[in-house]
């Protein structure tokens, strides 16, 4: 039997450790690959109370997204931020009712297409308090929140697609109270002639 002495057990105790630790990181990555990033910037037209549709750009931030996966492996969930540009004339129908503040919750219509199979995927998201500017200039709105994990079926090509989504808004006074507008729901529909595509990665069988 060999015999190693106090300074080769220590090396080959460290290899024995190494080994082990990259074996879970392989094991662990094996399903799913590292998480990435992306962005897309949309606009849509929203209807508003008092003042009719506008025009409104949002911009649409993923991360946690996975650059591959595998049939059967539930890919993580991702973390969705829009930016949503409400313009001037918004704020200054905002300014006859006596908003001060604006805030509510939002639901964006994203599809994934798994080689063919189109998966619906709507994340909830919540639109934090925002103030509501005196002087009537645009301003922007943050709604953030989360998609669940998801598994594929098929392996091949897959693409992450945006589409329409609503928003429920409540405008309130200084006093934190309702406005004459209350609760309302804005279903906005994508402007004609852009690109949808948020976001493609390959899946394994």
């Amino acid at each position: 039997m060999l015999k190693l002495n106090s300074a080769a057990r220590r090396v080959f105790g460290g290899f024995a450790v190494a080994t082990a630790v990259a074996g879970t990181i392989l094991t662990a990555g094996a399903g799913v690959g590292q998480a990435a990033t992306a962005s897309l910037t949309l606009v849509y037209n929203c209807p508003f109370p008092l003042i009719g549709a506008q025009d409104m750009s949002v911009r649409i931030d993923v991360a946690n997204l996975p650059t591959s996966g595998r049939v059967g492996v539930a890919l993580p969930a991702t973390t969705v931020t829009a930016t949503a540009t409400v313009p001037s004339t918004a704020t200054l129908g905002l300014a006859l009712v006596g908003a001060k503040t604006v805030e509510g919750t939002a639901k964006a219509q994203t599809t994934v297409n798994n080689a063919g199979t189109l998966v619906p995927v709507a994340p909830d998201l919540v639109v934090a308090k925002t103030n509501v500017p005196s002087n009537g200039s645009s301003f922007p709105t943050v709604a953030t929140g989360s998609t669940a994990p998801l598994t594929l079926t098929k392996a091949g090509t897959t693409t992450i697609t945006v589409g329409n989504f609503s928003t429920t808004l409540t405008p309130r006074k200084g006093d934190g109270s309702l406005t004459g507008l209350g609760t309302f729901t804005s279903n906005c529909t994508l402007k004609p002639n852009q690109a949808t595509t948020l976001y493609t990665f390959p899946v394994t069988a």
